[in-house]
C-alpha cells in the first residue's frame, strides 16, 4: 500500500513512541533506561491527537498535539487570560520517507483538528527552526541561560526572609504544581502542564542528569527552586561546586529575590548557573554588581502559528491603544489547508478590549507582513519595529510601525518555560 498519514489508534502507542526516536536519531535498542524513559512519556502523550504516516507494516513519520493554555500578554493591575492553544510536538519523517510530502500532511493533519476544537493558536519547540516557518509558524519568545559568581553576587537592596523547606520528590509533586499553575499566570507564553509532565520532569532519572548530582526541591508557600550540584568536586581540597538552576519561580518579584538570595548563599558553591529564564530577568537588577550575571546563551524557544486572528487577538490584553490593518500573506506550505489566517483584518485595540475583522472594501492595510510574523507579534516579546528592520514587516502607512509598536509590545516579555 502507499504510505498514509491518518490518526493513531489507542493501541499503537508504544510503536508511535518507537517511530518517534527514529528521526531524532536515538532508536529504541530496548535497554532498561530507554523503556523506564518510553513509559515515563506515555504519561504525557494524547493518543486522540497523534498522527502517524503509516507504510502497512510500520511507521514513516508522526507528529502530535498537546491539549495545553497558554498564557497570553496582560495589562497592569489585571490577571492575564489565558486561552487553549495546540501544542505541536513529536514531528519527525523518518529519513527514508523524506521529501514526498509527509510533513506538510501531518502539520495539515494537525492544523485541522485545532481549529475544529476551537484552538486559535497553535504552538511549538522546534528542533530545526528553518522548516517551521513555512508552515505559519513565528518565533514569540525567547529564553536565556547565564551564570552568576555567588562569591560576587550581594543584593544593592536586602532581598526578604523566606521560610523554605527542602522536599522529596513526593512532597514536589504534590505542591509544586499548584504554584506553577499561579506563576505561570502572571507572564504571556506560558504553558500549562498536565500530570504526566510532572511525572516525567520529578522522576529524576540518573541517565538525565549528566553526571550531576540528584536534583534538590525548595519549596516556600509561593515558590520554589529546582537545583543540583555539578559533578562531585573535592570541597575539603577548596574546591568550589557550579548548581545547576533547573527552575526558579515565585509568585511574585520579591519571592523570587528571595530564592535567588537563598541559591546565592549555598555554601561551597562558586558559580550559580540559570536555564531557562526570561530574557528579562529581574534578578540582574538586584545585583549590587549586574556585571556578575553573565549570558551563557539566548535560544528560540516558543513559535506560535496563528490559526483564527479574529479569536486570538480579541483574547489578549493591550497596554496601548490603536487601530491597525494587516494585510497578512499566507505561508509558503498552505496547500491543502482550509486556511482562514490570510487575508486583510483590521484590528481595534486598548486597556479596554479589542475586536478583530476580515476588512471591508477600501479599508488600505497599514503593514504587510507574512503569518510567521503576525505569530511572532502576538505574545508581544517582538516590537513591530524590530520585524520591519529585519524584513519581516513593510509599513504601507507612515507611523503605523509606532502605532504597532504601542499597541501590541507587552512588559514583562514573554517566557515559555515548559518543554512540550
Amino acid at each position: 500500500m502507499d504510505p498514509v498519514v491518518r490518526r493513531l489508534q489507542p493501541e499503537e502507542s508504544s510503536a508511535f513512541r518507537r517511530s518517534v526516536m527514529i528521526p531524532f536519531l536515538a532508536p529504541f535498542a530496548g535497554d532498561p533506561d530507554q523503556v523506564a524513559d518510553q513509559e515515563l512519556a506515555a504519561a504525557k502523550l494524547e493518543p486522540d491527537r497523534a498522527w502517524v504516516v503509516d507504510t502497512g507494516d510500520h511507521f514513516a513519520g508522526n507528529a502530535g498535539i498537546y491539549s495545553l493554555d497558554v498564557t497570553l500578554p496582560g495589562t497592569s493591575g489585571r490577571p492575564c487570560r489565558v486561552i487553549p492553544m495546540a501544542g505541536v510536538t513529536a514531528v519527525g519523517v523518518h529519513p527514508t520517507h523524506r521529501r514526498r510530502g509527509y510533513l506538510r500532511q501531518l502539520m495539515a493533519a494537525m492544523h485541522d483538528d485545532a481549529r475544529q476544537r476551537g484552538e486559535a493558536i497553535a504552538g511549538l519547540e522546534a528542533s530545526e527552526s528553518i522548516i517551521y516557518g513555512r508552515f505559519g509558524y513565528g518565533l514569540a519568545a525567547n529564553l536565556v541561560e547565564f551564570s552568576i559568581d555567588s562569591r560576587s553576587s550581594a543584593f544593592a537592596v536586602p532581598s526578604p526572609s523566606l521560610d523554605l523547606a527542602l522536599v522529596d520528590k513526593d512532597e514536589a509533586g504534590k505542591v509544586l504544581p499548584d504554584i506553577f499553575d499561579r506563576q505561570r499566570r502572571t507572564r504571556a507564553g506560558e504553558v500549562s502542564r498536565n500530570a504526566g509532565y510532572w511525572t516525567l520532569l520529578l522522576a529524576d532519572a540518573p541517565h538525565h542528569r549528566a553526571g550531576a548530582a540528584a536534583r534538590f526541591h525548595a519549596v516556600c508557600d509561593d515558590g520554589y527552586v529546582l537545583y543540583r550540584a555539578t559533578a562531585e568536586t573535592n570541597t575539603f581540597q577548596g574546591d568550589r561546586v557550579t548548581i545547576l538552576v533547573e527552575e526558579l519561580r515565585g509568585t511574585t518579584p520579591e519571592v523570587e529575590a528571595a530564592l535567588w538570595r537563598f541559591v546565592l548563599d549555598l555554601d561551597l558553591v562558586g558559580q550559580v548557573r540559570a536555564m531557562r529564564r526570561p530574557v528579562d530577568e529581574p534578578v540582574r537588577w538586584r545585583l549590587a554588581d549586574p556585571r556578575q550575571l553573565r549570558t551563557v546563551s539566548i535560544e528560540d524557544r516558543l513559535y506560535v502559528r496563528i490559526l483564527d486572528p479574529a479569536a486570538a487577538f480579541e483574547a489578549r490584553q493591550y497596554q496601548g491603544e490603536g487601530r491597525l490593518v494587516l494585510d497578512v500573506r499566507p505561508p509558503a506550505a498552505s496547500e491543502g489547508e482550509a486556511d482562514a489566517a490570510p487575508g486583510r483584518w483590521v484590528l481595534e485595540a486598548g486597556p479596554e478590549g479589542a475586536s478583530c475583522r476580515r476588512a471591508h472594501p477600501g479599508e488600505d492595510a497599514d503593514l504587510s507582513l507574512g503569518l510567521p510574523a503576525l505569530g511572532s507579534l502576538y505574545m508581544g516579546g517582538f516590537p513591530a519595529s524590530l520585524l520591519a528592520a529585519g524584513g519581516r514587516i513593510e509599513e504601507l502607512r507612515a507611523g503605523s510601525l509606532s502605532v504597532a509598536d504601542a499597541l501590541l509590545t507587552t512588559r514583562p516579555a514573554p517566557r515559555s518555560g515548559t518543554n512540550f
